[in-house]
C-alpha cells in the first residue's frame, strides 16, 4: 500500500502477509533439556508449596498473631492447594502460647439448671474425673459397712429406744387422764380397712362404740342422763385424741432429724476423709467450692448410699422408677481432654453444622416418656476442640447449614462460646439448661472464593473486624526452568502416592504444555495442582495397556483427547448444526453486512468455541445503534457497554464536526441463549462498515478482538478455543486453503494450540493473522484500502472509510431533506374562499 501519491495501488496478498503468524508462534513446546532427567523415578518427590508466597505469608501473619480478629480468609480458585498449603504452614508454625486446657462441667448443687464449668491444665479434667469417680465408688461401699457397724447400730438403738419410752409416757399419761373418767384408749377400722385410735365408753366395765350408745339406753343398761354425760367425754378425749396424734407425729419428726444427724454425725468423718484431698491436689478455687458442695449433698443423701437408711425415701423410688442413676450429680462431665495435645490443634471440621461446631447438649426419654436431660448431656463441637489452635471449614458449607454464620460472628467477636441445643435458637427448646459460658480463643480458617470474600467484606457487618487477613491463592505463575523441575518433583509425587508408573521427560513436557495452555499465557503455567494429579491419574489409566514402563507424551496426549471427549458433547452437537446448515455460518466466499464473530461457550468441565454469524443493516433515521440482544433482554452489561464504545468509534470516525443520523441494527443471528462480553466489538464496528460502505466481508475469516473507542484493538479471552472453533468448522468442511481467523496482537503470546492446527497452519491449510488497529483489521476483513485522514480532515473517496463516510453524509442530508419538507406551510384546497385581512387600528 502506498500513500505518497494521489494514486494509490493496494495489494491484499502483499497486505495480508505482514499480519501472518508463524507456525512457531502459535504455541510452545517445553525444551526437554530444561528437564535433565529420564524419568521421574531419578528425582525426588515435591517437599514445598510452589508459586503461593504471598498467600503463605498472610497465613503465617494470621496463624501466629494471636491479637483479637487475626482470622483467616482464604480466597482462590479450586484446586490450587490452598487446603494442603493451610494444613502445611499450621504443621510447622510456632507460636508463642502452646498450652492447652482440659474444661468439664460439674452438677450445680444450688442451681442444677446452671451446672459449673472447670477449666483445668491439659491432662488435669481426666485426673479429676477419676478421683471423682473413685471417691464415690469407695463412698458407696464404705459407707454401707459404717451403718452396718455394731458401735453405729447401738448408737441408733440407744436413739430409738428413748423415742420409744418417750412415746410409751405420752400414751400413758393419756391412758391414766381417760380411766379416771370410765374411758379406755383403743383401734377401730374405718371405712377403707385403716385401724386407727379411738377412745371407748366402758359400760359394765365393758368398751362400748359411742355411736352404740342409745341403743343401750333402749336396753335400760344406762340412763339417757349418762349416756350425754358419756357424749360430752367422748367429744373432749376424742379431740384429745387428735392432740395427742399430733403430738406423736412431732415425736416422728424429732426422732428422723436426730436419727438424720446421727447418720451425718457418723459419715460425716469417712465423707470428709475421702473427699478433702482433691481439692488439695488440684489446687483449683471452683473445685474447692464444688467439693464442699459434694460433701453437703452427700450427707443430706446418705439413702443414694445406704438404701436402709430412712431419709428422703421418695427420692430413691422416683428415680428408681424413671431409671436414673441417683450418683450422676456427683459425675465429672470432661468435655474436652488436651492430655495427648501436644501442640496448639488443628481441627478440620468438613460438616460445619451447628451442633457439630458449637457443641450441643443431649436428651433422652424417660419411662413416662418425657425428654430429660442434665450436664451429664453436654457435649462440645469443634470450635471448643480448637480452642488453642485452629478451625479449618468451608465457606459454602458454613453458609449451607443454617444459623452457624451468625454463631459463629458472635463466638468471635466476644471470643466466649455458650453450648446449647440449635433448637434453643428458635425457642424450641423446653430442657431450660443453661451452662456457665466458656471464654476461647481459637483462630478460624475459612476456605472460599474471592468473590465472596469482596462481598462479605462490603456488606456483612462485623466481618471485617474478625477477618482482618486475606491470604489470596494465586491461579498461575510465571514459568522459569525452577518452577517446571517443582512440576517434575510435583509430578514424582503424584506417582509414588498413589502408586503410578512414573513419567518420562517427554511425558511431563506433554503435562508442562498442557498446564501452560490452561493458564491461558505461554510465559505463565496453572498452579491449579488438583488438574495436574488429575492428567497424570489419567494418563497412567491410558498407558496401562500399553504394556510400557512409564507414562510417556503419547499416555497424556490420548488422556488430554478422552478428557476433551467425556466432556464436548455439546460441542460435537453445535458442530454438527453448522455443518448440516441448520446454523447458518458461512466459511467461504463474500457478503456485505455480515460477518464471523468467535465465541467461546463453557459448560463447566469444558469450554470451546464456535463462530457466530453477525449482521448489520442501515437505514435513515437517528435511532442510533439499536443492539438487537439488549432490546430482548439477551445482553450482559459488558457487551452493551461494547455496543456504546462502537457508537463512540463510529462519532469519532465519521461525525467529528456534524451529527451522524443513521440507524442501524446490530445482531447475532440464531442465538437463542445470553451473549455477554465486547470480544465481537471489532467485528460489530466491520459489519457497521460493510453496510455503510456497502464493501462485502470476506466470510472465510473469522475475527475476534475489543476495540476501545480510538481505534485501538484489545486483548480477548478464550483465544485458543475461538481459533480452534472455526479451524474444527473449515476442516469438517474442507480447507480452501485461504481460510483464518483474526486474532489481536496482544493475543499472541496466549496461543498454545493444538498439534493439528499448528500442522496445518505449516502446511498453508489454515493462516492466523493478528492486527493491533481498526484499520488494519478493515483492510484484511474487506480486502481493500482502509484509507486514512487526509490533510482536510477527509477519508479518500476510493477507501472503505471514504466510501463510508460518503454514505453517512448522504443518511444525514437525507435527514435534513426530510426535516426541511416538514417545515414547509400546508397548501389550502382550492375551493377554500380566501379571506381579508382587517387593517389593524391605530
Amino acid at each position: 500500500m502506498k500513500s505518497n501519491s494521489s494514486e494509490i495501488t493496494f495489494s491484499y496478498s502483499e497486505f495480508i502477509k505482514n499480519f501472518e503468524l508463524s507456525p512457531e508462534e502459535l504455541s510452545w513446546k517445553c525444551p526437554l533439556e530444561l528437564l535433565n532427567f529420564k524419568t521421574t523415578a531419578e528425582i525426588n518427590p515435591l517437599d514445598k508449596i510452589v508459586g503461593q508466597q504471598r498467600a503463605i505469608e498472610a497465613i503465617r501473619l494470621g496463624a501466629e498473631l494471636r491479637s483479637k480478629g487475626y482470622n483467616i480468609f482464604v480466597s482462590g480458585l479450586s484446586g490450587t492447594g490452598r487446603m494442603s498449603t493451610v494444613k502445611s504452614i499450621l504443621d510447622t508454625v510456632t507460636t508463642s502460647n502452646h498450652e492447652t486446657n482440659d474444661y468439664c462441667y460439674v452438677n450445680n448443687f444450688l442451681t442444677p439448671e446452671n451446672p459449673r464449668l472447670i477449666k483445668l491444665a491439659k491432662g488435669k479434667a481426666k485426673e479429676f474425673k477419676k478421683a471423682m469417680d473413685d471417691a464415690i465408688s469407695y463412698l458407696k461401699t464404705q459407707l454401707p459397712r459404717l451403718f452396718e457397724e455394731e458401735g453405729f447400730q447401738s448408737s441408733k438403738q440407744k436413739i430409738l429406744n428413748e423415742y420409744q419410752e418417750k412415746e410409751r409416757a405420752i400414751l400413758n399419761e393419756f391412758d391414766d387422764y381417760i380411766k379416771k373418767d370410765g374411758f379406755i384408749r383403743g383401734q377401730i377400722e374405718n371405712d377403707q380397712g385403716i385401724m386407727q385410735a379411738e377412745v371407748f365408753p366402758l359400760v359394765n366395765n365393758e368398751p362400748v362404740h359411742i355411736e352404740t350408745l342409745y341403743e343401750l339406753i333402749s336396753q335400760k343398761k344406762i340412763t339417757e342422763e349418762k349416756a350425754k354425760e358419756l357424749q360430752k367425754k367422748y367429744d373432749k378425749f376424742h379431740n384429745d385424741l387428735f392432740d395427742l396424734s399430733r403430738k406423736s407425729i412431732k415425736l416422728m419428726q424429732e426422732l428422723r432429724n436426730v436419727m438424720i444427724m446421727n447418720d451425718k454425725s457418723a459419715a460425716k468423718t469417712v465423707v470428709e476423709n475421702t473427699l478433702s484431698a482433691i481439692p488439695e491436689n488440684f489446687l483449683d478455687e471452683k473445685i474447692a467450692t464444688y467439693i464442699s458442695e459434694v460433701k453437703e449433698s452427700i450427707l443430706n443423701n446418705l439413702q443414694i448410699f445406704v438404701p436402709k437408711v430412712q431419709a428422703i425415701q421418695e427420692v430413691i423410688e422416683s428415680g428408681e422408677e424413671l431409671n436414673i442413676d441417683p450418683f450422676y450429680i456427683y459425675r465429672v462431665n470432661v468435655i474436652l481432654d488436651n492430655s495427648e495435645t501436644n501442640k496448639p490443634p488443628v481441627i478440620m471440621e468438613i460438616t460445619p453444622s451447628y451442633n457439630n461446631l458449637f457443641g450441643t447438649i443431649d436428651r433422652n426419654l424417660d419411662s413416662r416418656g418425657f425428654w430429660r436431660t442434665d450436664f451429664t448431656k453436654i457435649r462440645a463441637g469443634s470450635i471448643l476442640k480448637a480452642d488453642k489452635g485452629f478451625l479449618i471449614v468451608n465457606a459454602l458449607d458454613i453458609f449451607n447449614e443454617p444459623g452457624v454464620w451468625n454463631a459463629l460472628k458472635r463466638v468471635l467477636l466476644y471470643n466466649q462460646i455458650e453450648i446449647q441445643p440449635y433448637e434453643s435458637q428458635y425457642q424450641t427448646n423446653i430442657l431450660h439448661l443453661k451452662p456457665e459460658p466458656i471464654e476461647i480463643d481459637v483462630k478460624v480458617i475459612i476456605i472460599g472464593g474471592l468473590t465472596l470474600y469482596k462481598m462479605l467484606y462490603e456488606y456483612e457487618k462485623g466481618f471485617k473486624k474478625i477477618f482482618k487477613v486475606n491470604a489470596q491463592f494465586d491461579y498461575e505463575i510465571e514459568k522459569s526452568q525452577d518452577i517446571l523441575m517443582d512440576y517434575a518433583k510435583f509430578i514424582a509425587k503424584i506417582c509414588i502416592d498413589d502408586k503410578l508408573p512414573h513419567c518420562t521427560a517427554d511425558g511431563v513436557a506433554a503435562i508442562i504444555e498442557w498446564a501452560v495452555a490452561h493458564s491461558g499465557n505461554q510465559e505463565n503455567i496453572s498452579l491449579k495442582f488438583s488438574d495436574i494429579a488429575d492428567v497424570v491419574r489419567e494418563a497412567a489409566f491410558y498407558d496401562r495397556g500399553t504394556k510400557l514402563e512409564y507414562i510417556n507424551r503419547n499416555d497424556v496426549n490420548e488422556a488430554i483427547r478422552q478428557r476433551d471427549y467425556r466432556n464436548n458433547m455439546i460441542d460435537e452437537k453445535l458442530k454438527k448444526q453448522i455443518i448440516k446448515g441448520s446454523t447458518l455460518i458461512d466459511t467461504t466466499g463474500e457478503r456485505v453486512g455480515q460477518i464471523n464473530g468467535l465465541t467461546v461457550l463453557d459448560t463447566g468441565m469444558y469450554e470451546f468455541g464456535k463462530p457466530a454469524k453477525i449482521t448489520a443493516v442501515i437505514s435513515a433515521g437517528n435511532a442510533g445503534i439499536i443492539n438487537i440482544e439488549r432490546e430482548a433482554d439477551m445482553s450482559g452489561s459488558i457487551h452493551n457497554k461494547g455496543v456504546l464504545i462502537l457508537s463512540g468509534i463510529l462519532r469519532n470516525m465519521f461525525a467529528k464536526h456534524k451529527p451522524m443520523n443513521l440507524t442501524a441494527s446490530l445482531s447475532f443471528e440464531q442465538s437463542y441463549g445470553g451473549i455477554d462480553g465486547d470480544s465481537a466489538t471489532a467485528a460489530e464496528v466491520y459489519v457497521i462498515l460493510s453496510s455503510l460502505a456497502e464493501i462485502p466481508i470476506r466470510q472465510n475469516i473469522a475475527i475476534t478482538g475489543s476495540v476501545n473507542q480510538l481505534g485501538d484493538v484489545q486483548p480477548i479471552g478464550g483465544v485458543n478455543e475461538k481459533i480452534r472453533g472455526f479451524y474444527e468448522i473449515c476442516k469438517e468442511r474442507g480447507f480452501t486453503g485461504d481460510q483464518s481467523v483474526l486474532i489481536p496482537k496482544q493475543n499472541i503470546k496466549d496461543l498454545m494450540l493444538r498439534d493439528d492446527i499448528v500442522a496445518d497452519v505449516k502446511d498453508g491449510n489454515f493462516h492466523i493473522y493478528s492486527y493491533s488497529r481498526i484499520e488494519e483489521g478493515a483492510s484484511i476483513m474487506m480486502g481493500e484500502d482502509a484509507g486514512i485522514i487526509e490533510l482536510n480532515e477527509k477519508y479518500r473517496e476510493d477507501s472503505i472509510f471514504g466510501k463510508a463516510q460518503k454514505r453517512v453524509d448522504k443518511l444525514r442530508d437525507s435527514e435534513k431533506e426530510e426535516k426541511s419538507t416538514n417545515k414547509k406551510i400546508k397548501l389550502k384546497p382550492k375551493n377554500e374562499p380566501t379571506r381579508k385581512r382587517k387593517p389593524n387600528k391605530e
